[in-house]
């Protein structure tokens, strides 16, 4: 019997050359097509490589979609943060120019402020005649110019402002005390 010798094709069994010799055809209904183990074993291996191909194409397409995935939604997030930044930086520069309107009308209020105590300083040395110059020992050396000069200076440079909150109180004090000593 030749029945281990045969190779299974399809619905057809397909017995070796070899078996079929002599004219030996038991069960065939026609004739068939038999192959060498040597190129069937071809055969097989050329369709298990046709399924590698297959898979291994499957898998770099996949691959490629995912990384043409990954670059856009890369580029997606450098633009939002670009757009962020840019509107980071324009809230940034908003600012900026709020507190530079800010410190020039803290200066400008310095300005008048400084005016305007040197204008009633100087009311007050004409309306009381000089009394403000005058020390305790009747000398014409203002014992409050010098006072008023720091002042003036601490304005003009804009020191510290609690330096300069002193030196006004300081200028209050003495004028209040000349006032008092010349009544």
């Amino acid at each position: 019997s030749h029945e281990g010798s045969q190779n299974k094709m399809g619905n057809r069994l397909s017995a070796h050359p070899s078996a079929r010799a002599g004219g030996q055809e038991e069960g065939d209904r026609g004739s068939g097509l038999y192959l060498a183990p040597e190129l069937q074993a071809k055969i097989n291996q050329d369709f298990d490589s046709h399924i590698l191909q297959t898979e291994w194409n499957e898998y770099r397409t996949l691959h490629l979609q995912r990384h043409e995935q990954r670059e856009a939604s890369s580029s997606l997030r450098e633009e939002e943060l670009r757009q962020k930044l840019d509107t980071f930086q324009k809230q940034a520069k908003h600012v900026h120019n709020k507190l530079d309107e800010a410190v020039d009308a803290a200066k400008s209020q310095l300005v008048d402020l400084e005016v305007e105590v040197g204008y009633n300083v100087k009311q007050l040395g004409k309306k009381f005649e000089g009394s403000l110059l005058q020390s305790s020992s009747g000398s014409t050396e203002g014992t409050c110019l010098d006072v008023r000069a720091e002042l003036s200076h601490c304005y003009n440079t804009l020191r510290d402002t609690g330096e300069c909150s002193i030196l006004a109180q300081k200028l209050d004090k003495c004028v209040t005390g000349a006032l008092k000593s010349s009544l």
